[in-house]
């Protein structure tokens, strides 16, 4: 459980790895391309601008040297105005290509070469210029031979040179280009990292992740087996305190009814006739908000302790085989008030409330009668708890057709007779009816002890 409580942790910490190092990777392979591609493009672009200038200083130094070719050539004043013009045009354009290539020529072996140039072409303008003295002096000669002597000489120079730089300068961009491609290189190689980075922490976090899965679920069954078992171990237990509660509930009845010469059926007769009552009130509809499953699984356990407070009465007066004195049925009427003290100071500690007060109702309210007649309180009506009033006809009955010490048993047909004609004074008029409505399912659980 320590290491799962400390994975979840050990997953933030190679997630946020992770982020880091992929967003670091990112961000600095981005600023890398940049700067490169940008510092690439400038110096292309400045590589191409002088390998252009080169090639214009050599086209106009070629047509420069054919326009002084013109002039030399040429005999009219007007030709010779008009090419020396052209001339100085052109030299104007190359002076200013040389200028801006001095501004960007850079580098020991090329900036040599630009001087070269540069004086080349200087000494070519001079010896353009002694043409042009020449010209208009009439030594046509001359200036032919510095025309395609010397002029020619320097721009061949010129040429050359500038070759040579231009040669540099395709040797520079070549070098450029293999250090973008280097570039583009790492950083591919950065992203194939950082892809790599986010993926090897997404595979652990799996794996961590089916890890504690499995773990919890192995943990949930072991918790679940081990709740599982300890439940039915519970359920085993309490199934045997109920079955030792109900046997020991049961015996104190038996006992008591033995004191009374009774066998212990009586008990087992009246609670099969309270739990076929009140199902059969449950089916009518009859006082449903009290008469629930569970209100019938109580009042079912509890109807053996009705007799319960017998146990304070006399063997004198239980067992009298004559009729009770005043003085006697007085004493005798105090078994129910008896019984519901007995039942809440036995059962108080061992059992809910629920049960202690159903019980105590039934012991001691089960001989109060519906028109108010009956004892110890001498409740009427719906005051009666409606489990004393559902235990009363059961336990009226099986009195009727039991043999006692004090009388001998009454048919059954006559003992649903009293039943019947009792409803409204004795009975509740409802649960009468309904009893004498189940008649063949009475007699069935009377006609199965007789046999016994």
């Amino acid at each position: 459980m320590k290491l799962m409580k400390r994975i979840p942790f050990q997953i933030f910490v190679l997630i946020f790895f992770a982020g880091v190092v992929g967003t670091s990777g990112m961000l600095i392979m981005h600023y890398n391309l940049n700067e490169i591609s940008g510092n690439y493009e400038q110096i292309i672009e400045e590589c191409l601008e002088d390998r252009f200038n080169m090639y214009d200083l050599c086209r106009l130094m070629n047509r420069h040297h054919i326009t002084v070719s013109w002039y030399a050539l040429s005999d009219s004043s007007e030709e010779r105005v008009s090419y020396e013009n052209g001339a100085a045009q052109l030299k104007s354009e190359i002076m200013k290509i040389l200028g801006e290539l001095k501004e960007s020529i850079s580098g020991n072996e090329k900036e040599q070469l630009f001087h070269t140039v540069y004086s080349n072409t200087i000494n070519y303008f001079n010896s353009a210029e002694n043409v042009f003295q020449m010209g208009s002096e009439s030594s046509n000669a001359t200036a032919k031979y510095y025309i395609t002597t010397y002029l020619a000489n320097f721009i061949n120079n010129v040429s050359t040179n500038t070759d040579i730089m231009d040669g540099y300068i395709a040797q520079e961009m070549d070098a450029i280009g293999k250090k973008m491609e280097r570039s583009i290189e790492i950083a591919e190689i950065s992203e194939t990292v950082c892809i790599l980075c986010i993926v090897i922490v997404v595979v652990v976090c799996i794996v961590l992740c089916v890890s504690i899965t499995s773990r919890l679920e192995k943990y949930k069954n072991q918790l679940e087996e081990e709740n599982e078992r300890k439940a039915q171990a519970l359920i085993e237990r309490n199934r045997r305190m109920l079955a030792i509660q109900e046997s020991t509930v049961i015996g104190m009845a038996t006992l008591i009814e033995n004191r009374d010469h009774d066998t212990g059926e009586h008990v087992k007769r009246t609670s099969k006739y309270v739990e076929l009552l009140t199902k059969e009130a449950q089916k009518a509809g009859y006082c449903t908000d009290i008469l629930t499953d569970d209100y019938m699984e109580l009042l079912i356990k509890a109807a053996p302790m009705h007799d319960i407070g017998k146990i304070a009465i006399s063997d004198s007066i239980l067992q009298k085989p004559g009729k009770l004195t005043a003085e006697e049925f007085r004493i005798m009427q105090g078994h129910t008030t008896a019984g519901g003290r007995i039942v809440a100071e036995v059962l108080g500690n061992i059992e809910d409330q629920e049960y202690i007060d159903i019980a105590a109702q039934v012991a001691e309210g089960h001989h109060e009668k519906w028109d108010g007649s009956g004892y110890p309180k001498g409740l009427d009506g719906a005051r009666i708890p409606i489990c004393a009033r559902i235990m009363a006809v059961a336990d009226v009955f099986d009195a009727l057709v039991s043999k006692r010490c004090y009388k001998e048993p009454v048919s059954v047909d006559e003992a649903f007779d009293i039943i019947e004609k009792s409803a409204g004074s004795h009975f509740d008029p409802v649960l009468a009816r309904l009893f004498c409505s189940i008649r063949s399912e009475i007699e069935e659980v009377l006609s199965s002890n007789l046999d016994r």
